[in-house]
């Protein structure tokens, strides 16, 4: 009996070893990221992470690169399920432009082909995936444009300005100078730790609805002209004033760029939290050692 319970000790103790062995064995071709059918494994997370490692050539911190490319991935499977369904799709051409773009190349470069070959063997992606990665960058960089060309000739804007101070009782103290009649931009030009506006009295122009962020943006365009506010950021605090409202203003040409992007950030919130999204990665929540092993064989750092 004795016997039997040290043979029982040791096949439990082996079925341990052999069952982290296989796990550990198979954890590559295991689920980091899923968005509906679009499924990346481990290998393929561990690949795409080394690949932005040497696109960006500076920081190969864990902390930064696997909640990016998560996000990359993610984004990727979103794209590749529901540009069509504002009717934006990448022809086979504009895809291979994209993968010329991305190995420094010409579309008609007669090396292609080895140079794409040379490319799949260094970052171990398959040819399908390659050609998938580049088609979800048409497909961003599309779907950016039509939010553009939906953009309105004009929009609800505001004129206003800025003075950015340290704390809340430095901010309060102008506040109330410029209540009192003080000149906003003479305080702008002696007080404002912004070195971009304070030498134009803290003048910002003209902002459109939409495009700062949620919080400012509800909070200036509520404002009555030449109301002044104060409005607490992470490190600093700053009094802004309306100067202008005009609800059918023209959207200057440089902001379009920006409020396209923010239009497609927000489809692209939509989708995701519409979708079911399968997240292996996540820090937080995910799985310590598929995170670990990306971590490992992609050769990330903590710092």
């Amino acid at each position: 009996a004795a016997a039997l319970l040290v043979l029982a000790a040791f096949a439990a103790i082996g079925f341990g070893f052999l069952s982290d062995y296989l796990e550990d064995r198979d954890r590559p071709n295991t689920t980091a990221i899923k968005v509906g059918e679009t499924e990346f494994t481990v290998r393929d997370f561990t690949n795409r992470a080394e690949m932005y490692v040497a696109q960006i050539g500076g920081t190969s911190n864990y902390q930064i690169i696997i909640p990016t490319v998560a996000s990359q991935l993610a984004e990727q499977g979103l794209l590749l399920k529901y540009a069509n369904e504002k009717s934006v799709s990448a022809t086979d051409d504009e895809v291979k432009e994209q993968i010329a773009t991305l190995l420094g190349i010409t579309i008609t470069d007669p090396n292609f082909d080895q140079r794409l070959q040379e490319e799949l063997t260094k970052t171990g992606l398959s040819d399908q995936q390659y050609h998938d990665m580049a088609r979800g960058n048409v497909l961003r960089k599309k779907l950016t444009d039509q939010f553009a060309t939906d953009l309105p000739t004009t929009i609800d804007s505001i004129n206003y300005r800025q003075i950015v101070v340290a704390d809340q009782v430095k901010a309060d103290d102008i506040k109330a100078q410029i209540e009192a009649g003080g000149d906003f931009a003479a305080l702008a030009l002696e007080n404002s730790t912004d070195t971009v506006t304070k030498d134009k009295g803290g003048d910002l122009g003209w902002a459109p609805k939409g495009f700062l962020n949620t919080s400012l943006d509800e909070l200036l365009f509520s404002l009555d002209v030449n109301q002044v506010v104060t409005f607490a950021g992470r490190s600093s605090v700053t009094v802004y004033q309306v100067t202008e409202k005009d609800a059918a203003h023209a959207i200057d040409e440089e902001k379009k760029a920006t409020l396209a992007n923010q239009n497609y950030q927000k489809w692209l919130t939509e989708k995701r939290d519409a979708e079911t999204i399968v997240d292996e990665m996540d820090l937080s929540t995910g799985n310590g050692d598929k995170i670990r092993y990306v971590i490992d064989h992609a050769g990330l750092t903590a710092q």
